[in-house]
């Protein structure tokens, strides 16, 4: 929508409820009608005037035309030439007495101009010397009010004694910007607003922005007529004269149907601000014309002020016990699963703590997709589906949101009533997730307005009534629960540290328990085996016998076969503690080690065919023993894997610095899923072999870290029936 005025119209575009919040409330065009403005350029000449200057204020100068003695008085002609040389062109304000009576001379600069406004000052006014006194006790009463509530409650029955009004109430507003009236002070007859909320569209965000420069603000009489300002424009830039510091600024159509239909005469709000964000206001009622003296304004602001800094110090307290408390319960969390096998379980087990830390009615907890749910929370495969959301929406450690509608549109159904998410990363690799879940928050609203109550209407409709404005609100707010604010962000953080150092010292114990049981087994089953098969050969040599030539087959075998398991248990507990397989390269005739392990194995397994076609490749610098480990274990995989009857093939062959080395069978292909994890340990794929029924997947994953090693690398094929490992190893031929 365009701005409703521009510096050339001299037409305002009408206010409704179709534009309120985009309504231009600095650049009026007029004040209320109990005061006077008159604007001067630098030079301290007029630049224009409320229509009702000369009726309130005598004569003035035309427009141009400087201030001279024919005009106002002595007085209040110094507090104008003070006012335009102070350089800084604070808010400022005097006494004046003129043949009109007496005046408060409030004077501010705009844009370069200096604006002096005379408002009125009521012949009941306050003394300045009781008034003060008045003020001082006011502030030694509210000092010793302790929390927020408490000094709220006293600093409205103060104003409304120092000020008069038939009602104060001090707002609070919420995440959402609704206000709630926390403290109220009222007459007798009138209905309670205590404890009621309203929408934040009640006061627009242009609003907000005037009540954090302009802390108070007057309408001594709703029913005025607004007194133009001629002209309405600033002679400095061409645009229109900016009131934002003005006391006397005209005020919007709508705030005063608002108030109008509530029965209120006479408005006064003052503002409570805490680090420059509008946290709340004290809002004053009258149901008859009130004119407030600017200096008992001017007292409030300051109690405004001195109150806005013992809210802050209160808050400020409040969210330092907060994290005192989160820290105590983080504790017992994390003491909890502290050296627990299984964290999620552990957490499940006893939750209450856990959601009481983030103020949720429902929680989660997931670990390598190993998932529990407590309280009121989504399903395991609503929680489950959230993580796979996380993952592939990459969200980083930290996720919130209180509106799952609008953010998450696709989980909806299976996240079910949930509408606030806080979820913490905590173990990106095995995708261990923390969840707080929030129900909506309709459900602890209060109805602004009594329902029973018939309130006036105005030619802009029923929506400007409390009742009224409260039921758009109450459709607008569905779908949403209690945000999480930065108290609980930061706890979330450092929660997730937490679980993160848990898990992590969790990992770590069992991957050190892991190394310490395949070191113990290499290293204290070696030597007993190598006895048995010194025996197994003695027993062969010495006895010739059937039986005892079969018991010491079975003998070699059985411990061959243990021997083999155990060098590669040595193998992964090096390589999965980080020391490598330790490389010995040295001169090697390939030739011959080749020849040499094909000869074994033909010896070993006479039933298995092996073509051997071998280039001279010359001598080497490798490691021969790995290598001899390498092929061994490729032909070992032949006879597991390899279609029975059909013989393997091994292809040596060496070009220029690299050399070449595969073994192939038939046999079937081996489907892409299996080949994604070929050459990694402990793999399912090795499970449900007939033909190598105890096999753990070593033997692959150790030749690849061997090829690894020697800088090479290995692939396989399948085509036409035919299953092919190729090695490929860079290296220089021996001078």
């Amino acid at each position: 929508m365009s701005n409703p005025y521009h510096p050339g119209e001299r037409r305002r575009r009408p206010v409704d409820l179709s534009n309120c919040d985009q309504e231009p409330i600095h650049i009026p065009g007029s004040i209320q009608s109990h005061g006077v403005l008159l604007m001067f350029t630098p030079d301290g000449a007029l630049a224009g005037s409320s229509r009702n200057a000369r009726d309130l204020l005598g004569p003035l100068p035309a427009v141009g035309e400087a201030l001279s003695e024919l005009h106002l008085n002595a007085e209040t002609r110094a507090v104008i030439q003070s006012a335009l040389a102070d350089r800084h062109g604070y808010v400022d304000s005097r006494l004046v007495s003129l043949d009109g009576g007496a005046f408060d001379v409030v004077t501010h600069k705009s844009e370069g101009l200096l604006v002096a406004e005379f408002e009125q000052r009521p012949a009941n006014a306050l003394s300045l010397d009781s008034f003060a006194l008045t003020a001082h006790q006011a502030f030694q009463r509210i000092q010793r009010q302790h929390g927020v509530e408490d000094l709220l409650t006293l600093a409205v029955d103060e104003i409304s004694r120092i000020t008069g009004f038939d009602r104060v109430m001090a707002y609070r507003f919420l995440h959402d910007d609704s206000g709630e009236v926390v403290a109220e002070c009222k007459r007798d007859d009138l209905e309670p607003f205590l404890g009621q909320r309203y929408p934040a569209s009640d006061i627009p965000a242009q609003a907000r922005r005037l009540y954090v420069i302009n802390p108070i603000r007057l309408i001594a009489d709703m029913g005025y007529q607004p007194v133009p300002i001629e002209p309405d424009l600033n002679a400095l830039t061409g645009g229109p004269l900016d009131l934002s510091h003005s006391v006397l600024r005209s005020v919007s159509p709508v705030h005063v149907e608002y108030l109008s239909n509530m029965g209120v005469r006479a408005s006064m709000s003052i503002s409570i601000v805490i680090g420059e964000r509008l946290w709340g206001l004290i809002a004053c009622h009258h149901m008859s014309p009130l004119l407030v003296p600017h200096s008992v304004r001017m007292s409030c602001q300051l109690l405004s002020q001195f109150v806005s800094t013992l809210v802050e110090r209160n808050l400020n307290g409040e969210r330092t016990r907060a994290l005192e408390h989160s820290a105590l319960l983080r504790r017992e969390i994390v003491a909890q699963v502290t050296d627990r096998e299984d964290i999620v379980l552990a957490l499940a087990s006893d939750y209450q703590g856990f959601l009481q830390l983030m103020q949720s009615t429902g929680g989660a907890i997931s670990l390598d997709r190993k998932t529990q749910v407590f309280g009121r929370a989504p399903s395991r495969e609503g929680v489950n589906a959230l993580v796979n959301w996380l993952n592939e929406n990459d969200t980083g450690d930290i996720f919130q949101t209180h509106a799952v509608g609008a953010d998450l549109p696709d989980l909806k159904a299976l996240l079910g009533d949930v509408c606030g998410i806080l979820a913490i990363r905590f173990y990106r690799e095995q995708n261990g997730y923390a969840f707080w879940f929030r129900s909506e928050q309709v459900e602890d609203v209060r109805w602004g307005g009594n329902p029973e109550k018939k309130y006036s209407i105005g030619p802009l409709g029923p929506r400007l009534t409390p009742r009224g404005s409260f039921a758009v609100w109450k459709e607008t707010v569905r779908g949403k629960s209690l945000p999480w604010d930065v108290t609980a962000l930061e706890v979330a953080t450092q929660l997730r540290l937490d679980l993160q150092e848990v898990a992590l010292s969790s990992e770590n114990m069992l991957k050190r328990a892991r190394e310490t049981l395949l070191a113990t087994l290499g290293h204290d089953l070696r030597d007993p085996l190598q006895a048995i098969m010194m025996a197994a050969r003695m027993i062969e040599v010495r006895e010739q016998s059937t039986s005892s030539a079969n018991l010491s087959k079975r003998i070699s075998s059985s411990s061959g076969r243990m021997h083999r398991l155990i060098s590669q248990v040595l193998d992964i507990s090096r390589l999965q503690g980080g020391l490598g397989l330790d490389l010995q390269r040295r001169p090697v005739d390939m030739g011959k080690l080749i020849g040499e392990i094909v000869t074994e194995a033909r010896l070993a397994y006479p039933d298995s065919e092996i073509i051997l076609e071998a280039e001279d490749c010359g001598e080497l610098h490798l490691d021969s023993d790995r290598i001899s480990q390498v092929l061994s274990n490729l032909l070992s995989n032949t006879r597991h894997h390899g279609e029975l009857g059909k013989p393997a093939t091994i292809i040596v062959f060496r070009r220029d610095d690299m050399l070449t080395l595969s073994v192939s069978n038939h046999g079937v292909p081996i489907p892409e899923q299996a080949r994604a994890n070929l050459f990694k340990p402990y793999k399912k794929e090795s499970l449900g072999n007939a033909r190598n029924s105890r096999g753990l997947g070593l033997g692959l994953y150790i030749v690849h870290e061997i090829v690894s090693g020697h800088g090479g690398r290995i692939g396989v094929d399948c085509a036409n029936g035919i299953v092919t490992f190729t090695v490929s190893l860079p290296l220089a031929e021996i001078n």
